[in-house]
């Protein structure tokens, strides 16, 4: 397991492995000045996860939700696709379903309210 803050001290991020899936847990604040952060932790958890186990990134403890957030949920859900690792999101507060239902977001990515959901689905990876 690995924690780590962003330099502004704005966002924490917990990464462990779940078998053969990568989770990344977030607490705090998801904008621009954390965003650098939240993305070297995704990429190393693509890089982890053994495919096609997912990398389910866990919103539940986030605050606030940039829109620079999305950019970040769309380039992950690319690089996922691309290593055959499904991206699985994790949210059950209006803090972050309201900016992913805005932008559709949430019709293209799996959301689920809980981990053992996210870990449990089954997503095929084109």
């Amino acid at each position: 397991m690995s924690r780590s803050t962003s330099a502004d001290g704005l966002l924490t991020t917990r990464r462990e492995v779940r078998g053969s899936a990568v989770v990344v847990h977030v607490a705090g604040e998801v904008d621009f000045s954390s965003l650098g952060h939240l993305q070297e932790e995704l990429s190393t958890a693509v890089t982890v996860a053994t495919p096609p186990a997912p990398v389910v990134l866990d919103l539940r403890d986030v605050e606030f939700f940039g829109w620079c957030g999305l950019t970040l949920l769309i380039n992950s859900d690319d690089r996922c696709t691309r290593n055959h690792t499904p991206l699985r999101v994790v949210a059950a507060s209006g803090t972050v379903l309201q900016p992913l239902k805005l932008a559709g977001l949430d019709q293209v990515l799996p959301v689920c309210s809980n981990l053992t959901d996210a870990l449990a689905q089954s997503t095929p990876v084109a």
